[in-house]
């Protein structure tokens, strides 16, 4: 049942991508000699990681996730899966992701990106 915990939460959650949307487009920093891409990175990840913790803090409030609405063994279902058509790839997107960083020469720069991008598996789950 939602609070006001949760629904402070549920505000937080929606600002952050509204801003993702709207400000990373158009924030750059013309001071720094990588004008675009890293600026931008670490406010997507940012905003990422602060509706992760939004989500979090509802899911705490509320005592976890609810399961009321779906049906028992929906996921053996074929039309289970037909309600739910981007599960799928992306689960396997982040497996291969997960599985690549830790399977990596470098581990490191695989999760958090190189210095000069930031292109790492943080930045495509923050994406996701």
């Amino acid at each position: 049942m939602p609070n006001r915990l949760s629904r402070f939460a549920d505000g937080v959650m929606e600002a952050a991508w509204l801003l993702a949307l709207i400000v990373a487009p158009l924030f750059f920093n013309i001071y720094s000699s990588r004008v675009f891409e890293p600026d931008k990175i670490a406010l997507v990840r940012s905003l990422a990681l602060a509706a992760l913790a939004a989500w979090l803090v509802k899911l705490a409030a509320e005592g976890g996730p609810r399961y009321e609405n779906v049906p028992a063994g929906w996921w053996r279902t074929r039309a289970g899966w037909r309600q739910l058509p981007l599960l799928a790839p992306v689960a396997a997107l982040t497996v291969a992701y997960l599985v690549s960083t830790a399977l990596s020469i470098a581990p490191n720069i695989s999760l958090f990106g190189s210095y000069q991008r930031l292109q790492g598996t943080f930045s495509t789950f923050s994406y996701l």
